[in-house]
């Protein structure tokens, strides 16, 4: 038979060890109590002079909108804030300003829109309009297209001298202001490119055909009106239209009475006399 030996005290340093470990715990969780408390007195004061320096500070109350880089809206700050509810009085702290700029934008003849606070009282507003470059079904039409098809309402848009009419939309389609028409691009994409590369031909009028032509009316330098049609997939515009031009010169030249010229037929141009 065997016998242990135990150390006298060891029992009791144990019990030293582990009182002191956890005061150890306890004084740290005290300091990490503290500390929390400390931020969120910091915090809570924050929030406090927040409100009292900035969001309800009476001198940042709203007292001025201005819109700048606009055509139809320039001048317009009244209307633009009863569209967007922005109302004078409000804090221009309280106003959440990448919704404002996302509710701008949802009016059909605006493209872009950024929103800049001025302090105390000042609402800056920079637009990007759209640009109409078609008349919807009649001369007097009240709807208006831009290049890339977004329609707009006529009364809400620049429009600065005539436009070409597109005269219907293939498969009688009904449009409201803010769709995105994008069958009607084909045509667009004519207008366009005549404005930017043939300013010698001024479309007047397009009717679109079933996706596959384009029938427009057109003025060579202003003068003698001719009806063309093009293929919608071909060669591309530029070719068609250089060929157009060059059609129209020796007609002119050979002063042969043309009414019309059908580039429907690679290769060649069938013309139509008076």
């Amino acid at each position: 038979m065997t016998s242990v030996k135990v150390k006298p005290g060891l029992p009791e340093q144990e019990s030293e060890e582990r009182r002191l470990a956890g005061r150890k715990i306890w004084r740290a969780a005290a300091v990490l109590g503290l500390f929390c408390l400390i931020t969120a007195a910091f915090i809570f004061l924050f929030f406090l002079m927040r409100k009292a320096f900035f969001s309800e500070n009476p001198h940042f109350r709203l007292k001025r909108m201005e819109i700048i880089n606009g055509s139809y809206w320039k001048g317009k700050e009244k209307v633009l804030g009863f569209r967007t509810g922005v109302k004078p009085g409000t804090n221009v702290f309280n106003i959440d300003y990448p919704a404002l700029r996302k509710e701008i934008e949802k009016i059909p003849g605006i493209e872009k829109a950024e929103v800049v606070r001025i302090l105390p009282d000042k609402l800056q507003i920079k637009i990007a309009e759209r640009i109409p470059r078609a008349v919807l079904y009649s001369p007097g039409g009240q709807l208006v297209v831009d290049e890339k098809g977004v329609v707009i309402p006529r009364q809400e848009s620049a429009i600065h001298g005539s436009l070409p009419v597109i005269t219907h939309i293939p498969g009688g389609g009904i449009v409201r202001p803010g769709d995105k028409v994008e069958i009607l691009l084909p045509a667009l994409n004519l207008i366009m490119t005549t404005l930017r590369n043939y300013p010698d031909i001024a479309i007047e009028c397009i009717q679109p055909g079933n996706g596959k032509s384009l029938q427009f009316y057109m003025r060579y330098r202003g003068g003698k009106g001719y009806w063309v049609i093009i293929p919608v997939e071909n060669r591309g515009l530029p070719y068609l239209l250089s060929a157009l031009q060059t059609a129209i010169i020796n007609a002119h030249w050979k002063q042969i009475k043309v009414s019309s010229f059908n580039l429907l037929y690679d290769g060649r141009i069938v013309t139509k006399t008076n």
